[in-house]
């Protein structure tokens, strides 16, 4: 029988995609740095920095979860092979999901850091330009979101596999917010409440949504920062629903 996997010795085959999404959450550690109130100018560039490290950060992790979501395919495709014992399997399927639950501890950790950034930069924000939040909210749809139209029924899965765990159903018509995943899948989100993968031919693409309220350079970093945190929750929540699903391994 062939030797043990790295994973099953006390490796770890996501080792770089952990080390990558570790350096990305790093920056949400400290408070925003400034000596004072900021300019409109200042504050807006403060925003900028803010949401490209949000964005390094869901695409790390959006990487390592693909990453486990591989390892487990691996895993069950060796088992159906005949490579490994069911004993083997299951082990390795527990040490892979005990990973699993690492990366959404560390991703919850993330997130809660980067909330409590957001409330002070927000609260900035309405002194700089009073009201920027609320308009920001009224345009929650981000400029770089996809908003597309199910058209047909749709199963949203909990990775971006056609042979993953359910997460959802969307009827036909039901106007989602998407963002490309790999393997041709999407990300989508639905009226805030259901999400999951599913392929990204299933949904038409809609025209961007008009802006509305105040258009300023500022307002659309603040609405900005808003959806992006939004799909890095949401992400979040579709791995706290994948741990265990698909890590059990039938004898």
């Amino acid at each position: 029988m062939p030797a043990a996997p790295p994973s099953i010795a006390g490796g770890d085959l996501c080792g770089p995609q952990v080390t990558v999404f570790v350096a990305a959450g790093d920056l949400f550690g400290a408070p925003p740095r400034r000596a004072g109130p900021p300019s409109a100018e200042e504050l807006a560039r403060e925003l900028a920095r803010e949401n490209a490290a949000i964005e390094r950060l869901q695409i790390a992790f959006d990487a390592l979860l693909y990453c486990r979501w591989t390892e487990v395919r691996v895993i069950r495709a060796e088992a159906s092979a005949g490579e490994a014992s069911p004993a083997e399997t299951q082990a390795r399927l527990a040490a892979a999901n005990g990973r699993l639950r690492q990366d959404v501890g560390r991703a919850s950790a993330f997130r809660q850091q980067i909330e409590a950034r957001a409330a002070r930069i927000e609260a900035t924000a309405e002194q700089v330009s009073p009201g920027l939040r609320a308009a920001a909210l009224r345009a929650r749809a981000a400029p770089e979101s996809n908003r597309g139209m199910a058209s047909a029924p749709v199963t949203l899965r909990l990775r971006p596999d056609a042979a993953a765990a359910v997460s959802g159903r969307l009827e036909a018509g039901t106007e989602v917010a998407l963002r490309p995943a790999a393997g041709g899948f999407a990300f989508v989100e639905a009226a805030g409440r259901i999400t999951g993968y599913a392929p990204g031919s299933a949904f038409t693409l809609l025209p961007p949504a008009a802006a509305a309220g105040d258009d300023s350079p500022l307002r659309r970093l603040v609405a900005t920062n808003i959806a992006r945190r939004d799909t890095f929750v949401a992400s979040l929540a579709v791995a706290e629903r994948s741990e265990g699903a698909g890590f059990e391994f039938a004898r």
